[in-house]
């Protein structure tokens, strides 16, 4: 169940408001007492002054009835007369106060004023005990001194009451220290309840709130940088708790929408790997074509020539080889075989060969067959190849060096067509290796294909020229016709395969012819 952290903090906070109205009431409530004790003892300490007048004036009554012992003045008389009259109009007005204060209520107070009330009354008598001086003449000592007793009662009685006043001070105070203490222990247990309570609720705040916004606040840095797999854990069921389990939803949802994302990506980047690779390869593909295309142009001319030359040439050339020979026995007949003009005329013979051979290559490639494919032996065909060559190769100083792989399969090409290529490919590396050198003729099995590679160390095609061998007429040769290569790639292409070249000036040339072992 979902705890509002709201909530809980607004009824912490109620409390706490209620618990501060309720200690101010409560101080408030004892410092009303203290005050009103106050005002009370304000009131006790002008009755006290009040009852201090009366013992005063019942002093200096004793004053005046000892000087009318003393002297029995008629100036001392009205004295003691004048202060009766006023005590008594004090006493009454004070017992009046009395009793509104007091709500009629009787105490020993009131029987106490009712007491110097009295001895003022019994006072009264110096009035008649005087009246009696005057007309008589004669002063009873006697009965002037019994009269002191109702003065020393009235003093007697005054200080009682202001004792009594003294002890509902004392009370009043004791009361208002009391409420004093009352407030300072409510305080000091306000502040230390108070100060731990605020020590707890810091305590809790770090712990439900701070911290945890801490930790989430750090892992949402950390996911940003780019840690998606970041989560963050708590007990809480508070809306902290509702707030990592949204984070933690959050985070989650965005590392699968990423992990799709990056799938997307790479297939999209498989995807445009394999399109660019169709591409590259439709690209090579029509590079082949036009170069088959431009091949077969000029194939076609070569073929438009060869039938020319043999339809303008050929008959005439004939023609031409007959009266050559026809004039070679002549003069050999009349001047001798040793002549200048048989010379010349083997000569000319020597010349209609060679144009009757260039015509016989013209219609070579211009009517090339198509291979009849059986099953054959590659390396039977380098062996007998490398027999052919042998003497050519010795004479010019070159060794030929045969390593053909063991259990090579058989496969489907036509025997003379590869002898013809394999010839071609070895005479060329032959004449490439002027001063001598190594001829090395390879067969290798390589990823379904057969491999034959023909390596010399002769004088290296310059890169100018390497992209240009395989063009019909196109020859480095001094007296060749350029027609030799473009041969051998027809016959490698018409077999399914292909052929490569790398060369390198001053170390030599590789040729390297590929057969597929099944054709598609």
């Amino acid at each position: 169940m979902l705890k509002k952290l709201g909530k809980s903090i607004t009824i912490v906070n109620a409390i706490a408001f209620a618990v501060v109205i309720l200690v101010g009431g409560v101080s408030i409530y004892l410092t009303k007492d203290i005050l009103h004790n106050a005002y009370k003892i304000e009131e006790l300490s002008k009755d006290i002054v009040e009852v201090d007048s009366m013992h005063s004036d019942a002093y200096r009554l004793i004053l005046s009835m000892h000087h009318l012992l003393i002297e029995q003045d008629e100036l001392y008389s009205r004295e003691a007369i004048d202060v009766i009259s006023e005590l008594k109009k004090k006493v009454e007005e004070y017992k009046s106060h009395e009793l509104k204060a007091l709500s009629g209520e009787e105490n020993a107070e009131l029987v106490l004023l009712d007491r110097v009330l009295d001895d003022v009354k019994g006072l009264e008598v110096i009035n008649e005990f005087m009246k009696a001086y005057q007309k008589t003449g004669r002063f009873e000592r006697d009965s002037l001194i019994g009269l002191e007793e109702y003065v020393y009662g009235i003093e007697e009685n005054t200080n009682k009451i202001n004792k009594v006043h003294l002890s509902r001070i004392n009370r009043l105070s004791e009361e208002s220290l009391t409420n004093m203490w009352i407030i300072l222990f409510i305080y000091l247990v306000f502040i230390t309840i108070g100060g731990l309570s605020i020590y707890a609720g810091h305590i809790m705040l770090l712990k439900n709130v701070v911290r945890p916004i801490k930790t989430l606040a750090a892992a949402t840095i950390e996911f940003a940088e780019g840690k998606l797999d970041k989560r963050v854990y708590t007990d809480s069921r508070t809306e902290i708790g509702q707030l990592y389990n949204s984070f933690n939803r959050m985070a989650e949802n965005l590392q699968g929408n990423d992990e799709l994302l990056r799938k997307f990506n790479e297939e999209l980047e498989r995807k445009v790997r394999e399109r660019t690779t169709e591409l590259q390869s439709a690209n090579e593909q029509l590079q082949k074509t036009q170069k088959a295309l431009i091949r077969t142009e000029k194939i076609a001319a070569v073929g438009q020539i060869a039938a020319g030359v043999t339809h303008e040439i050929k008959n005439p050339l004939n023609s031409l080889s007959i009266n050559a020979q026809m004039l070679i026995r002549d003069l050999a007949g009349k001047f001798g075989p040793d002549s200048p003009a048989h010379e010349s005329a083997m000569l000319i013979k020597s010349e209609i060969n060679r144009i009757n051979n260039i015509l016989e290559q013209f219609v070579k490639f211009a009517k090339f067959p198509e291979p009849r494919l059986v099953d054959n032996d590659i390396n039977q065909v380098a062996k007998e190849v490398a027999d052919l060559i042998s003497e050519s190769a010795k004479d010019s100083g070159v060794t030929v060096a045969l390593s053909l792989q063991e259990n090579m399969p058989v496969i489907k090409f036509d025997n003379w067509q590869m002898r013809e290529v394999l010839i071609n490919l070895t005479q060329n590396a032959i004449r490439a290796m002027k001063d001598g050198g190594e001829l090395a003729l390879q067969t290798a099995l390589v990823d379904g294909n057969v491999i034959i590679r023909v390596k010399d160390t002769g004088e290296g095609i310059s890169e100018t020229n390497l992209g240009r061998i395989f063009s019909p007429f196109f020859s480095t040769r001094e007296g060749g016709l350029g027609l030799g290569l473009s041969i051998v790639q027809r016959i490698v292409e018409s077999h399914g395969g292909k052929i490569n070249c790398a060369s390198k000036l001053g170390e030599g040339t590789v040729f390297e012819v590929y057969l597929p072992m099944e054709r598609g």
